[in-house]
């Protein structure tokens, strides 16, 4: 095998492998990952990638009911890949992927890149919000 292209595929798996967390790194702001039937927020503590003010990290979802995203796209818990600027203490999705089974089970059926225009977090209907919570702990967070 040409040696370009064991190193393109060796930087392609790295990729894989950092934008996947690691078998229970996940730290759960609220909720239950064991139970569909309730709202729950998980995030990778470590972060993707760290720019100064804006942190890029790893969240999943698990929503107590269908629901749907901003496409119209019916989900009940999605990954997700979130920047988190410090600065405005806010957050958008930048990419994220859909799954129709509680607690990201079965295949995805819909991955979205918002790259272009970023959504903002902001778990509508989840009481307590978590929303400022996760931007502070993330902002203060290293990694």
């Amino acid at each position: 095998m040409e040696k370009w292209l064991i190193g393109l595929w060796a930087s392609a798996i790295a990729s894989v492998a950092a934008a996947t967390p690691s078998p229970g790194a996940w730290f759960t702001v609220a909720g239950n990952p064991r139970n569909p039937a309730v709202n729950t927020v998980e995030v990778d503590p470590m972060a993707l990638r760290n720019d100064g003010e804006v942190k890029t990290m790893n969240l999943r979802v698990n929503r107590s009911t269908l629901r749907n995203n901003w496409e119209g796209v019916p989900y009940r818990s999605y990954h997700s890949k979130v920047a988190f600027n410090c600065r405005a203490r806010k957050a958008h999705y930048m990419v994220a992927t859909f799954y129709k089974e509680p607690l990201w089970q079965g295949e995805p059926h819909q991955t979205t890149d918002y790259s272009a225009t970023p959504r903002p977090m902001l778990f509508r209907d989840m009481e307590p919000n978590p929303t400022e919570r996760i931007v502070r702990a993330a902002c203060r967070m290293t990694g």
